[in-house]
């Protein structure tokens, strides 16, 4: 009797836990959804992995990266000189424009000694997100993170891994946040 007790009320809690998380909202993390259904990626250098990191999280979401306005009125089978003559026909095209995208790394603190103690890191990204007439969606934005890393001269090689995967962190946290605010873009807000 006394085991089917002990059973009986392992079972309920069991259950009542079970209920209990089922209810609490929890949801994994998704794409946004984009009021846009294509976007151009300027301002950018040519090999930067912010600007390809940045692609795949839009194409992700299920906005098409295009290269120019023409292309997106090609993808939207609009002819180019109709889409020129009216921006109203490319509502959903926008522009993401990089107005700067570094990484600096400073010396944070020294020893006594004056061998370099702590580093600190900076990625610092900003831009502006615009209509396909220039009207702007987005005003100039910057991102700034910093985090510190503490050296010895000792582990130097390593030191230069470390801050490189810290500066992948930090640009992939930088393109999250430029996708959550892309997420507040309103359909109506498209329109010219």
């Amino acid at each position: 009797m006394n085991r089917r007790t002990f059973t009986l009320s392992l079972l309920t809690l069991a259950t009542s836990a079970a209920l209990g998380l089922s209810g609490c909202g929890f949801e994994l993390r998704r794409a946004p959804n984009l009021a846009f259904k294509s976007v151009q990626l300027t301002g950018f250098a040519a090999n930067s992995p912010l600007a390809s990191e940045l692609a795949k999280a839009l194409e992700d979401a299920g906005v098409s990266v295009v290269e120019s306005t023409a292309a997106a009125a090609a993808q939207q089978n609009v002819p180019a000189n109709i889409a020129a003559s009216s921006p109203r026909v490319l509502s959903s095209h926008v522009v993401l424009e990089a107005l700067s995208d570094t990484r600096e790394q400073a010396v944070a603190s020294i020893t006594a000694f004056s061998q370099v103690r702590d580093l600190s890191l900076r990625t610092r990204f900003k831009f502006q997100l615009t209509r396909a007439d220039g009207g702007k969606l987005i005003a100039p934005t910057e991102l700034l993170l910093t985090n510190d890393l503490p050296y010895n001269e000792k582990d130097a090689l390593a030191k230069i891994d470390e801050s490189a995967a810290m500066h992948r962190a930090m640009q992939t946290d930088i393109v999250q946040q430029v996708m959550r605010r892309l997420a507040v873009v309103r359909p109506e807000q498209l329109a010219p």
